[in-house]
């Protein structure tokens, strides 16, 4: 019985990680497409959050780069499935926030693959009210910064987020790396550092 859950859990590993190679940005008419280096001195963090179908809990990836496209900090947390995607994104939102002000990075822009989410980031008001406490904390971290943007980024510029957010399906409840990632997340990182014009 034992083996036979290992060889299941392996099979579906093996399965997800393929999967995250070949996935199709969510948005083809989004303005940015491939990820761009922050300005000289800052840092930008790309979030992201991956809904589970079949569990009751999801994903969230967030990564940390520098102005070479170097990795300065990476997470993924699994938590409990929210109410909707809306709400999911906006806790990538809030978790990523919080990381960056965790790890003492002051100039950030941010960028997510949710214009909606953004669009409540840059505005500071959101439709739905049952994500409003959400937003409410997020803008409360932001303010911690010394300086501090949103972007809306097509889901092939935000590959690394993605890909940690899926990997949080095969993970602890949280994992947290400092200048690296695991391999099957590099080749993404090395994608977005090659294509640096």
């Amino acid at each position: 019985m034992l083996l036979e859950k290992i060889a299941s859990y392996a099979k579906n590993y093996i399965r997800n990680l393929k999967n995250l190679e070949f996935r199709q940005p969510r948005s083809q008419n989004s303005v940015n497409k491939k990820w761009k280096p922050p300005l000289l001195n800052s840092y930008k963090t790309n979030f992201d959050g991956a809904m589970f179908n079949e569990s009751d809990e999801v994903g969230i990836g967030v990564v940390i780069r520098n102005c070479k496209g170097e990795l300065m900090a990476a997470l993924l947390e699994k938590i409990q499935k929210p109410q909707s995607v809306v709400a999911l994104e906006m806790l990538a939102a809030r978790r990523a926030a919080l990381f960056a002000c965790e790890c003492g990075f002051q100039q950030s822009s941010f960028e997510g693959d949710s214009e909606l989410v953004i669009k409540a980031l840059r505005y500071g008001e959101m439709q739905h009210s049952s994500v409003g406490h959400i937003l409410k904390d997020t803008m409360s971290y932001a303010s911690c910064f010394q300086s501090c943007s949103f972007f809306h980024m097509g889901r092939q510029g935000n590959s690394i987020a993605h890909a940690l957010a899926q990997r949080a399906r095969l993970s602890f409840p949280i994992v947290v790396w400092m200048e690296s990632v695991p391999l099957d997340i590099m080749s993404f990182v090395m994608s977005d550092i090659s294509s640096i014009e």
